[in-house]
């Protein structure tokens, strides 16, 4: 190939380059979730918090709001919901007593007392205290002061109460496809049904009796099957947003119904 030939290559090649435009669907997806005001004073009573973007709403099949699902395949009383993506508000965390493995939810507590008010745990067989607690933490995962705890701090609450007297809180649905006429909708677990003692992170500390254990975590399908984790006095989306292709940001979902 001449010089000539292997400059005229190497043009094209950048033009190539430079007009190329990455076509990647998913996008994330910005909105605020709010908790109706007369179903809990509280964000600490309410629990973990599942947001979902599904293709559609069928408040019939099950007698409650619920969104459209698939056929359904083997065991399963009722078919995948087949959601474009997700997210929650909070995480389940690991409060450094196996006792309080899946009940204690991030964003949602400003100090150790707050969290042992709704939370009380026994220590050689009396109520632990914020003090204990510290130092069980801080032993667990090396942290030395507060500002490092994950799951605790006035600037790590999730929830904030409006003029309404509703509970708002942000959240963010990450790398969604998000089609025009989707729907977002979610559930509170108000007693934590979708959270498993045997999943999450192995105990990073040997315990006093020698056992290893796992920290707690949420099982995989929720998203996908939530009716297997919904029961009574958890909360629900009734009124559900539709979403347009060409809005990432700005809506604005509500927890408005409660599961009898």
């Amino acid at each position: 190939m001449s010089g000539r030939a292997l400059v005229l290559f190497a043009l094209f090649c950048s033009l190539l380059a430079g007009c190329y435009e990455e076509s990647i669907p998913e996008r994330n997806l910005d909105g605020e979730l709010v908790i109706a005001g007369d179903l809990v004073n509280d964000p600490r009573d309410a629990g973990m918090i599942y947001i979902g973007i599904y293709e559609g709403f069928d408040p019939e099949q099950l007698g409650y709001p619920y969104p459209t699902t698939g056929p359904r395949v083997g065991d399963n009383p009722i078919g995948d919901a087949l959601p474009y993506g997700g997210s929650s508000v909070g995480a389940y965390t690991y409060a450094c007593y196996r006792a309080l493995r899946c009940k204690v939810v991030s964003g949602r507590y400003s100090s150790l007392e707050e969290l042992l008010e709704t939370n009380p745990v026994e220590e050689d067989e009396e109520l632990a205290t914020a003090e204990q607690m510290y130092d069980q933490c801080s032993w667990y995962y090396g942290w030395n002061s507060l500002p490092e705890f994950s799951f605790i701090g006035s600037d790590q609450l999730d929830f904030a109460r409006d003029s309404a007297g509703d509970w708002v809180a942000d959240f963010r649905a990450w790398h969604t496809r998000i089609p025009t006429g989707a729907i977002l909708w979610g559930f509170a677990d108000n007693d934590f049904t979708s959270c498993s003692p045997d999943q999450g992170t192995v105990n990073r500390r040997r315990s006093e009796d020698d056992q290893y254990f796992r920290e707690g975590s949420n099982f995989n399908d929720v998203l996908n099957f939530p009716d297997k984790y919904i029961t009574e006095g958890d909360f629900l989306t009734e009124s559900v947003v539709t979403i347009d292709a060409e809005q990432t940001s700005g809506y604005s979902m509500r927890l408005d119904y409660r599961m009898d």
